[in-house]
């Protein structure tokens, strides 16, 4: 199956990477000093009367505050209590304080750092980490937390900082996920993927240590670099993690369906996806959780088993989830011819080609006429139905030929459309076929299928009229003599030309 057309939705659509809470990402990244017996309680009756009455806890903050102004351990050790209990006010003041008085010291810093990242203020919370680091370049718990900050600032500066704490510390694999993340959001898949195969290798295989996230990015970033079978090996481990996990089950579904082509046992490789399809058949999720591809992977599936009908109706839904899916919609044509329904292919890929618009080329518009010449042809169709599409697909060969006049196949099919009775030589299509001759001699071999053709019909042509158009005759036989030497028509054209001769 064609995949590369759906990558790029898959990976935008499916699953993004959000902004991890702060709370998800670290705990404290500094030890956090022991409050003052008489510090703690006026902190409890600022936190009790924040919600209850402001005006009272903020009389007995500001009292605390003139009490620890100078005490750096009781500022960090009160801000910290405010923080936790998000008094993020009073967490700010004691943070302002703190830096203010003790620009140096290094838990007031990091005390500051987490209250502005509470704030997601990620520029002013980078500037106190980097103040931590600007005295001690080695220190890894600023290292990391600079790393969670300017992730959602400055992604690129992050991953300089997760390399530096992995040089620091070479089992820290959350960095190699974090640096996932970030390349995986950037849209560099495959250095997700090699961040992400660091991280899996390093990370404990349990629920609570596994980012579940990150795994579906890992799987995703996989996704786009067709490493289908990489997909296949990782989605049973990761189903452990989360057995209901959307992602996990449609990439399950998707690996399978695209390892069909290349299986030693296709018909037993079809059946696996068939298996993993089920979250879809049994319509375990909600109908909004679905998206196009579930539907479009679901009637690959049901082409590569033969089954038409079913793939005209999971590319039906495809199109009713995602109408703007031009390719979705020119499948869905494709299909209708396949399973007998001429009129409705014809209408939808009308519809595709209105979609596309002016990104339309002749390639599409050709065919257009292609499909009504086809259908002309189609088993049971009324000859009254059949001339209407033939003279549909005559319109639309001609137009393509207004446009490019040396687009041979246009040419070509208008000589076929342009035969009223095989058994009689017709002008119309002499002159069709010998302009495929002129237009594609500059491209022989690329057009050799086309100019046999037009050499059988214009031979026939010349052996037909009255007089006989030796010159003619001779001139094709020769070209369709250089395409195909031992072909039964070049064999005898041959002979009847010497007969001619005599």
């Amino acid at each position: 199956m064609k995949t590369n057309v759906f990558r790029k939705f898959v990976l935008t659509a499916l699953c993004s990477l959000g902004l991890s809470a702060w709370a998800q990402e670290v705990h404290h990244t500094y030890e956090v000093p022991a409050m003052d017996a008489e510090v703690q309680v006026k902190a409890e009756e600022v936190v009790n009367k924040s919600m209850d009455d402001p005006e009272v806890a903020n009389k007995v903050f500001m009292k605390l505050l003139r009490g620890i102004q100078s005490k750096k351990e009781q500022l960090v050790a009160a801000g910290t209590y405010f923080l936790d209990n998000n008094v993020i006010s009073a967490a700010k003041l004691c943070a302002d304080k703190v830096v203010e008085a003790e620009p140096e010291y290094v838990p007031g810093l990091m005390f500051a750092g987490e209250m502005w990242m509470k704030r997601q203020d990620w520029g002013r919370a980078g500037q106190m980490f980097d103040a931590v680091l600007a005295l001690d370049t080695a220190n890894v718990e600023a290292l990391k937390v600079c790393a969670i900050v300017y992730k959602n600032v400055n992604p690129f500066a992050a991953i300089d900082y997760l390399e530096r704490i992995k040089a620091a510390d070479p089992s820290y694999y959350d960095a190699d996920r974090l640096m996932g993340d970030i390349k995986y959001k950037a849209d560099l898949f495959a250095e997700a993927v090699a961040c992400y195969e660091s991280y899996y290798k390093g990370v404990p295989k349990t629920k609570e240590e596994i980012d579940i996230r990150s795994c579906e990015n890992f799987l995703l970033s996989l996704y786009s670099q067709a490493k289908f079978d990489r997909i296949a090996e990782l989605v049973p481990e990761m189903l452990a993690f989360d057995a209901q996990d959307l992602v996990f089950r449609r990439m399950d579904f998707f690996s399978k369906v695209n390892l069909i082509a290349d299986a030693m046992d296709p018909e037993a490789a079809a059946a696996t996806a068939a298996q993993a399809q089920a979250y879809i058949l049994n319509k375990e999720y909600d109908d909004s959780l679905y998206v196009s591809l579930d539907y479009e992977y679901s009637s690959a599936l049901a082409k590569e088993q033969g089954d038409i009908p079913a793939a005209v109706k999971w590319m039906e839904l495809a199109v009713q989830k995602d109408e703007t899916k031009a390719a979705n919609v020119k499948e869905l044509a494709n299909l209708y011819a396949r399973n007998n329904q001429a009129e409705l292919g014809l209408e939808t890929y009308g519809k595709f080609l209105a979609l596309l618009g002016d990104k339309a080329d002749l390639g599409d518009t050709f065919l257009y006429g292609v499909k009504y010449y086809q259908a002309s042809k189609g088993e049971g169709v009324a000859p009254e139905k059949a001339q209407e599409y033939m003279q549909k697909a005559d319109a639309i060969f001609a137009d393509v030929m207004q446009k490019k006049p040396d687009y041979v196949q246009a040419v070509a099919y208008r000589a076929r459309l342009h035969v009223v009775d095989s058994s009689k030589p017709e002008v119309a299509p002499r002159d069709y076929y010998l302009k495929v001759l002129e237009v594609s001699e500059a491209e022989a071999d690329k057009y050799k299928s086309y100019r046999f053709e037009a050499c059988k019909y214009l031979f026939f042509y010349a052996v037909s009229v009255d007089p006989v158009d030796i010159e003619l005759a001779k001139k094709v036989h020769a070209i369709a003599a250089g395409i195909s030497p031992d072909d039964d028509f070049v064999k005898n054209a041959g002979q009847y030309i010497q007969m001619l001769s005599k």
